[in-house]
This record gives C-alpha cells, structure tokens and sequence, in this order.
C-alpha cells in the first residue's frame, strides 16, 4: 500500500487555495502549510500504486503548484 510524503511547492498568494484543493482529493489524509524550503506537505495513502499516481498527477495540475518532491515510506 503506497504511503508518501509529498512536498508542494505553491505560487506566491495561493497557499489556501492548493491546501483546500489537495484536502479534496481522495487518499490524502494530511496537508498542512510548512515553513522551510516548500509551502505545503500532504500525506498519502493509497491502494493500489496506480491511485498514488492519479493523485499525485492531480495535485500537480491545480491552479497554483509550481512543482511537487515526493518521498515514499518504506
């Protein structure tokens, strides 16, 4: 069962929004504004890998993510 740990890196202004855009998405259990070097860092877990995918892919097309840094758990 995939778990990840996904870094976002958000346009300036557009926190609120991406947070709320990825909260949506099924198989996200966590997201939350950071400081450091990226905005946001959500939780996945998904089954199977392929969902993981379709997630990730949907975070990275909303309005508002300049570019994502995923770390799978092992």
């Amino acid at each position: 069962m995939p778990k990840a740990f996904i870094m976002v890196d958000v346009e300036p202004g557009h926190e609120a929004d991406v947070e709320q855009g990825i909260k949506k998405l099924s198989g996200v259990k966590l997201c939350y504004q950071v400081t450091g070097e990226h905005d946001l860092i959500a939780f996945l877990d998904s089954e199977p890998y392929s969902e993981f995918a379709v997630i990730l892919s949907s975070i990275r097309k909303l309005p508002g993510v300049r570019d994502t840094d995923s770390h799978l758990v092992l």
